[in-house]
């Protein structure tokens, strides 16, 4: 095993030993069960008190959260984790921090599904975010934002909320952005948080090597993965290209394949969740 992911695995051998010396934290309400046979689709939202509503979804969507640390690749779910739908409601108590939800779902897996399960490095296939001009210009639809999102001192009063977009280009005078089915737009986003939204469209992690510092403003349009069923010579949303050549002709950015040692959570054991 190499010295890096040796020394990762040693680190939350640990971590066991100092939970069991403080309190679990736990929901102040929690509730899974079956979804409807008949039940369309799913959602997932968080609400502004931390509330996760859930519908409709696979554990496999929603076990990352018992990870002690941030992972993309769960290995080791049976078929059924991957399959059977739930309804999940999840309240915290009241000014609960990430960080204390996040040992609430811990416990939650634990406890509901007697899970057991570990983080280890292992060498996956992934990519890297990449200027592709060699002179480094950047794409027509990339630019360094103008917009002020630093953080505000302690204590001023909020700003009153701004109204609702009228179009996609609204968004790009907010700080954040919009991440739709075939469109990114954002205002003023860092390189680092626009990886964590390609790594579902690329297929694998992605790491950001672009080089580019600060916040930048954008818009990404391309082509939505092909829904199963539908031909594969149907016409794509107002002839968008596909997400790798939407990157590079838009953002002057491209994704390089290359090999890394990532985190990934391994299940030992699971249950089907005790339902109320």
């Amino acid at each position: 095993m190499p010295r890096a992911a040796a020394l990762f695995l040693a680190a939350f051998t640990i971590v066991p030993s100092l939970l069991a010396q403080t309190p679990r934290a736990e929901f102040d309400v929690v509730s899974i069960k079956r979804s409807a046979p008949d039940a369309v689709g799913g959602s997932m939202r968080t609400l502004p008190d931390g509330t996760s509503i859930m519908a409709n979804v696979r554990v496999q969507q929603f076990i990352r959260g018992a990870a002690p640390v941030p992972v993309r690749d769960v290995i080791g779910l049976p078929e059924w984790a991957t399959t059977e739908r739930y309804d999940v409601t999840a309240k915290p108590p009241t000014g609960s921090t990430p960080q204390q939800r996040s040992e609430m779902w811990r416990t939650f897996f634990a406890e509901r599904m007697k899970l057991v399960a570990h983080v280890e490095e292992r060498e996956l296939d992934t990519f890297a975010l990449i200027l592709a001009r060699s002179d480094g210009r950047l794409g027509p639809q990339l630019k360094a934002s103008t917009l002020d999102c630093s953080p505000k001192p302690p204590g001023t009063p909020p700003a009153p909320p701004p109204p609702p977009p009228a179009s996609e280009s609204d968004y790009l005078n907010r700080c954040g952005g919009m991440f739709g089915n075939g469109i990114i737009v954002s205002g003023s986003t860092t390189m680092d948080a626009l990886v964590l939204s390609f790594a579902g469209l690329a297929g694998r992690q992605v790491f950001n090597r672009t080089g580019l510092k600060g916040n930048y403003s954008l818009t990404l349009k391309y082509a939505p993965p092909r829904t199963p069923g539908i031909s594969s010579d149907a016409p794509l949303p107002d002839e968008a290209p596909e997400f790798f050549t939407a990157l590079q002709e838009q953002l002057g950015l491209k994704l390089q394949a290359e090999k890394s040692l990532v985190p990934v959570f391994v299940i030992d054991r699971i249950e089907r969740p005790t339902e109320n």
